[in-house]
């Protein structure tokens, strides 16, 4: 069983994830129901739980500064929020995990089995440190992406990667370096998270690093990088790539 609180300052919100958390009985045990972050302090102190379910933004304390408050964080944590454009991204490259309010059953799910998976990882406080980082980073190539990769986690600066390239279930990292980094996630799972971090989508198969674009060729349709890389541009999205050109 996965000791489990809630902190969430909207009663509603909180009565309502409690409903939903009942239909996970059988992996989730429910310790403790906090409306403040205070409480939220003192009761992950008292109970030691596993998994936190934390509302991003809340009064007097947010869930950021909630959490620089802890000394240690050796939970799971799923962030929860009406929506927060900014720490979105962030918490989505740090590899955190969060869910949009009002909750859908679906996407609880999923952050539950993912949380079943990653129970005996113990690498939050890692991952937090990184998001509190990205959170205070102005420069989008400056912050930090947080991989699962295929032999372990890894932690790599956004300008440190050319692009990316769709290896079946699989992604390849190409960086500045001339390493090759595989991550156990498909690349449309990066796609969103990067294209607010200078980044593009320019073929089903290829994602890359805005910085790194040297040439693009209208004729026969390929983009050639600063490491000398040709990679097809897709038709369909010739048009908004055109677009960005110019701040290039």
């Amino acid at each position: 069983m996965i000791k489990t609180i809630i902190i969430e300052d909207e009663k509603q919100s909180r009565e309502v994830l409690q409903l939903m958390l009942e239909n996970y009985a059988n992996v989730i045990q429910l310790v403790d129901s906090c409306d403040t972050a205070e409480q939220g302090i003192s009761s992950i102190q008292k109970h030691r739980p596993q998994l936190v379910f934390l509302d991003i933004e809340m009064p007097r304390m947010n869930a950021f500064q909630m959490l620089r408050r802890l000394e240690t964080i050796n939970f799971d944590i799923v962030f929860t929020t009406a929506y927060n454009k900014y720490a979105i991204n962030a918490i989505k490259i740090s590899a955190l995990d969060y869910l949009l309010k009002p909750i859908d059953k679906e996407e609880l799910s999923k952050a539950i089995q993912k949380c079943v998976q990653n129970i005996e990882q113990k690498n939050t406080k890692d991952k937090i440190d990184i998001l509190f980082k990205n959170l205070i980073q102005q420069n989008a190539l400056d912050r930090t992406i947080t991989l699962t990769a295929v032999d372990g986690i890894r932690f790599i600066k956004m300008k440190d990667i050319v692009r990316l390239e769709a290896n079946g279930r699989y992604t390849k990292f190409y960086l500045v370096n001339k390493e090759v980094v595989v991550s156990s996630r498909t690349l449309g799972d990066f796609e969103e998270a990067l294209a607010s971090n200078e980044f593009f989508r320019i073929h089903e198969a290829h994602i890359v690093n805005l910085l790194y674009i040297d040439r693009f060729h209208k004729g026969n349709n390929y983009v050639l990088l600063s490491d000398k890389t040709e990679l097809p541009l897709a038709r369909r999205r010739k048009e908004d790539f055109l677009k960005i050109i110019p701040r290039i």
